[in-house]
C-alpha cells in the first residue's frame, strides 16, 4: 500500500515545489483557483499562503507528482476546497446581461 502523499515526500519534489514558488513569487503569480494575489509571505499554516496544486489531481495520475507543467499555484483554501474535483474557474461578470 502507498501513502496518497508518497510522490511528494521525495528530494526531487521538494526542490521543483522550492523552483516553482520562488518562481511564481517573482512573478507575483495568482492563484489560479481563484484569480486573486497570494502573499507570499505567509508561513505553511495560512488559509491563504503559497500551495502548490496539481492541475491533475494525484488521486488520477499519480505519475505527475513532480511534473512541473502540472504545477499550478494556489491558496491552501482553494486548493483544499477543489480537492480532487475539477477546478472551478469564476469567469467573472459579464460585460452585458444576455
Amino acid at each position: 500500500m502507498t501513502s496518497k502523499h508518497a510522490g511528494r515526500r521525495t528530494a526531487r519534489f521538494r526542490a521543483l515545489r522550492a523552483e516553482f514558488r520562488d518562481k511564481c513569487k517573482a512573478n507575483n503569480v495568482p492563484c489560479w483557483l481563484c484569480g486573486k494575489p497570494i502573499d507570499y509571505t505567509l508561513a505553511y499554516q495560512h488559509p491563504e499562503c503559497f500551495n502548490l496544486d496539481h492541475a491533475i489531481p494525484l488521486s488520477q495520475r499519480p505519475e505527475l507528482a513532480d511534473d512541473y507543467n502540472n504545477f499550478r499555484p494556489a491558496h491552501r483554501v482553494c486548493n483544499e476546497r477543489r480537492g480532487t474535483n475539477e477546478p472551478h474557474i469564476d469567469l467573472g461578470v459579464p460585460s452585458e446581461a444576455w
